[in-house]
């Protein structure tokens, strides 16, 4: 089946080429997002990939469902329900509901919001008696995230925090909230990042047992992707090493068409 009509050469190219590592860096309004599904459709339709191999991800549940939606025009919703098109959170909730236990959390472990959040900061601060004047919840919960996209553990943010008094307390915040949270069998969004990327490292059947689902990896947006996100990526497409990440370039004016093709 066609699915390169209509295309200019280097989105062509990025369509065609399907094996091994892939980069496609693009300006604003180029046609990423077409360059992907068509992709995609290329694999399924003309190469014969099956639908449950291929892994598409993107950053914000209304992508991930028009670029469902895109897909399934151009091979079919029975098709397209098959593969895995998502968000790195989602995908993440996936995975842990079935290995969760095997990182200390039931699989039927609540995911809390921001709400949820900011209130057993609060408790904790109370708990700690430590001031909510000095360490702003909003503050905290940034500086705590920010260690999560990192990969920065509670053990690891005690140690970084030197003889720095903020970092310290921030640390010791960190490292109650985190043991409240798993005491409620609960995680945040990030930990849906971080404790994906843990059971992949500690649970060699589990990461075993995705690489091999999936043969083809898609990421669009990948310029966004945070530390967390980059290593899931990384340790998913070890095994086959067809990936594909679509990126944007700022202040790229070449005709709005993707403009570099690089494998890597």
């Amino acid at each position: 089946m066609d699915f390169i009509s209509g295309l200019n050469d280097r989105q062509k190219e990025a369509v065609l080429t399907t094996e091994g590592p892939l980069l496609v860096l693009a300006g604003a309004g180029s046609g990423k997002t077409r360059v992907l599904t068509h992709r995609i459709a290329h694999l399924v339709k003309n190469k014969g990939v099956r639908p449950w191999n291929i892994l598409a991800i993107t950053f914000t549940n209304k992508a991930a469902k028009e670029m469902k939606e895109r897909i399934g025009n151009l091979i079919g919703e029975e098709e397209v329900n098959e593969m895995w098109v998502s968000t790195f959170h989602a995908m993440s909730v996936r995975i842990l509901r079935r290995y969760a236990e095997s990182i200390g959390y039931g699989r039927f472990f609540t995911i809390y919001d921001t709400a949820d959040q900011k209130a057993l900061i609060k408790d904790v601060l109370k708990a700690l008696d430590i001031s909510e004047k000095n360490f702003q919840v909003g503050a905290v919960l940034g500086a705590i995230s920010s260690k999560k996209n990192q990969l920065e553990t509670p053990d690891l943010a005690t140690k970084n925090a030197g003889e720095d008094y903020r970092e310290k307390i921030i640390a010791k915040i960190y490292t109650e909230y985190q043991r409240r949270l798993k005491e409620n069998n609960a995680m945040d969004f990030d930990d849906l990042l971080v404790n994906t990327y843990l059971l992949f490292k500690e649970n060699v059947e589990a990461l075993t047992y995705y690489q091999n689902k999936f043969h083809y990896i898609l990421v669009d947006e990948y310029q966004d992707t945070n530390g967390a996100q980059y290593q899931l990526v990384e340790m998913l497409a070890k095994a086959h090493n067809n990936l594909c990440v679509v990126g944007m370039m700022i202040n790229l004016f070449m005709d709005g068409v993707v403009l570099i093709l690089q494998i890597f």
